[in-house]
């Protein structure tokens, strides 16, 4: 075995060169994603003249035979296939006088792509697995209605065309910025290397780089020595030291407040790459940056506030465990050091949070819906001229403006469901508890260590396990009672004596040494004057607490009047009746377009789907799915199936003479067999009255389309 540093392209170069991708290997798959990320970094090759630019590494096996050196690729065909493929496009760009270059277009092809003394079978230096190889042999003939659909191959010949004809660059600048692309070649030798063994220790055994690593490796790789150095000291290690080396997370909540776009967690390094790109940012003011917005993720995340009361606060939201908050937290601490907003602002706006987030997961409102408000509140708040004079009561404003999944459940639905709700085995019991415990007392009690270091325990007041005196004391309706009242907040509370107590009948509880009588717990206080238990006593107690959890958890109370119009926005997920209603804009792929109808909400979601896999997309053709009870189909190749098609390219099609709903149902459907969350579409509403009209159009619109 051996490796050696090359430029991909001296790698392709060789009038008896043969690549062949072993029948083991599985199909080519990058996408549009890969191969946008690919053209981007051909481009800032450019931009900024590097003289090379690392591509991995390609792994090989060859040996000869009649037509020459044919060689085995163990890995790397992603990146031979997919470069190849572009340089294929260039060519036949030129070759059709679409593009023009200073070089000759032959360069190209007779020392890349084919070796042109062989028959055509072996003339293609590159050859992939038997479906793509038809799809890649297609793209030679450079004629469109003999392309293989359905392949990677083809779809990515497309876009990479499209890019050249676009792009400001030349084409001899793109062709130069190729021709500084660098691999390490490692060459197996025939008999000696095991390529399974060499195949298997690249892709298991080693530890992959963090995203944290990859962005450590970008800000400093290009500096002197002696710059990484300092800014490593200055800037890079306390940044590590701030987040508790949990660079990656702080590094995906920055991303997500400054884009307002939540980067995948595969995809923080990438995301960050484009970012810095896209605003130019020097490197030391990044850094900077970083660093300031490290101090305060220290503070809020790791509970190192130096502000003892905003710190309390703080160790109760760590407590419900809401990190997709952070993105919001670095903007507000970012303001509070500004002096937008004041201690007292924090601290109302870290309660609210609280409050919010609590009330949510007591009536079970999905939390899928968290990090898109989170991402977006501080944009909200300041689209508001006035917010530096009404912060906190914009956000108020706000949050009680919230539909659907991303509502802030009012006082009515909280109380229901928090005197319902089994909080026995919620995994927030021992915060409730303590939060009621210690509600308007002076003399805190932190019941969490408390329970920690079994001092306190939780009690049943009820037991699990009903005696004969209990089943006598609760009544004919015993069985009802003990299933529907046990874990609820009625019949739980804290006890030091939980032992002792066991299944003891309640009056025993009560009276006992140090039973509930002698208790100077708030939650046992109503215990001491209650003689009996049952069903009655035990929701006049649930009353009692949820009267006290409005009080702590509270609604937010405001009388600020936006002069901005808000429109209602609902997520899909949240599976609201949209019929009647008009659209205004939406969000899909972190993107906000405005729309004059559903049916142009259902063309550009599925443009963007399509662009993602347009070999999946291709497959709803067929998909019963996508049929209607009459069988005619909502997808067609032929726009004269349709009755109201909607042009996704030049043959595929969708039906547009659908309702709303029928609209939002197959987006749905789409979304799913993408394997992507409804809760990743927005849907913004025109703030309107329905008409007369309109509620009767309602009715005719959801029925069966008239598909032709």
């Amino acid at each position: 075995m051996k490796a050696n540093e090359k430029a991909f392209l001296h790698f392709l170069e060789g009038s008896d060169k043969h690549f062949i991708i072993p029948v083991y290997q599985r199909n080519y798959d990058w996408k549009r994603e890969q191969c946008e990320q690919l053209f981007c970094d051909l481009i800032e090759i450019i931009d900024n003249n590097f003289r090379n630019h690392f591509m991995g590494s390609i792994v090989s096996i060859y040996y000869y035979d009649e037509a020459g050196r044919e060689y085995l690729i163990i890995d790397g065909q992603q990146r031979i296939t997919t470069l190849s493929v572009l340089l294929l496009a260039m060519y036949n760009l030129l070759d059709k006088g679409e593009i023009e270059a200073t070089f000759k277009k032959e360069q190209i092809k007779e020392d890349y792509l084919v070796n042109k003394y062989l028959e055509r079978e072996k003339k293609i230096r590159l050859k992939p697995i038997k479906e793509d190889n038809e799809a890649f042999l297609t793209l030679f003939d450079n004629d469109e209605d003999y392309f293989v659909n359905n392949s990677h191959i083809t779809e990515n010949y497309k876009y990479f065309c499209s890019k050249l004809k676009e792009c400001e660059k030349s084409i001899d600048d793109i062709f130069d910025a190729i021709k500084r692309l660098f691999i390490v070649e490692i060459e197996l030798k025939q008999g000696e290397d095991n390529p399974q063994l060499i195949f298997e220790s690249i892709n298991s055994t080693g530890l992959s780089l963090t995203a944290a690593d990859l962005v450590r490796n970008f800000i400093l790789m290009g500096l002197t020595d002696k710059d990484q150095k300092n800014y490593y000291e200055k800037y890079w290690n306390k940044i590590e030291k701030n987040t508790n080396y949990k660079v990656s997370d702080f590094i995906r909540h920055y991303l997500t407040f400054r884009e307002r776009k939540i980067p995948k967690q595969d995809s923080v390094y990438i995301s960050f790459k484009k970012y810095t790109w896209n605003y130019r940012l020097n490197t030391e003011d990044l850094l900077k940056e970083l660093l300031e917005y490290s101090k305060y993720y220290n503070r809020f995340a790791l509970l190192n506030e130096p502000d003892t009361d905003l710190n309390e606060v703080l160790e109760r939201i760590n407590k419900l465990n809401i990190t997709v908050s952070y993105p919001f937290f670095l903007e507000i601490y970012s303001d509070y050091t500004q002096g937008v907003i004041t201690k007292e602002d924090l601290k109302e706006i870290l309660l609210l949070v609280e409050s919010f987030s609590f009330r949510r997961s007591i009536c079970d409102v999905s939390p899928n819906a968290l990090n898109k408000i989170y991402m977006t509140l501080g944009r909200e708040i300041k689209n508001h001229p006035d917010y530096k004079e009404n912060y906190v009561a914009i956000l108020k404003y706000l949050l009680r403006k919230k539909k659907g999944s991303q509502r802030f459940p009012e006082d009515k639905e909280f109380a229901e469901k928090f005197m319902s709700k089994d909080i026995y085995n919620s995994k927030n019991c021992s915060y409730i508890l303590e939060k009621i415990e210690n509600f308007g007392s002076l003399e805190k009690i932190d019941v969490e260590n408390l329970l920690m270091s079994n001092e306190l325990t939780i009690e049943h007041i009820m037991p699990k396990n009903l005696s004969d005196q209990w089943i006598k004391d609760l009544g004919v309706n015993w069985r009802s009672v003990h299933e529907n009242y046990l874990n609820t907040i009625g019949n739980i509370t804290l006890t030091a004596y939980n032992r002792e107590m066991s299944n003891k009948n309640f009056n025993q509880k009560r009276m006992m040494e140090n039973g509930f009588n002698k208790s100077k717990l708030f939650l046992n206080e109503h215990l001491k004057k209650t003689p009996r238990w049952n069903e009655g006593t035990i929701k006049r107690r649930a009353t009692i607490l949820k009267d006290a959890s409005l009080k702590i958890w509270m609604y937010p109370c405001t009388k600020y009047i936006s002069s901005m119009d808000i429109s209602p926005v609902y997520l899909l997920s949240d599976e609201h009746n949209f019929t009647g209603e008009k659209i205004s804009s939406f969000i899909f792929s972190g993107r906000e377009r405005k729309v004059v109808s559903w049916k142009k909400l259902y063309e550009y979601v599925a443009r963007e789907l399509y662009m993602i896999d347009p070999s999946k997309f291709k497959l709803f053709i067929n998909d019963n799915d996508f049929t209607t009870a009459k069988n005619k189909k909502y997808i067609s190749e032929l726009e004269a199936d349709l009755r109201s098609p909607i042009k996704i390219n030049e043959s595929l099609f969708l039906e547009g003479n659908l309702g709303t709903n029928y609209i939002t149902e197959n987006i749905r459907k789409m979304m799913k067999k993408f394997g992507i969350s409804e809760d990743e579409l927005t849907i913004k509403l025109q703030k309107e009255t329905k008409t007369l009209e309109e509620f009767n159009y309602m009715e005719s619109e959801e029925a069966e389309p008239n598909t032709m």
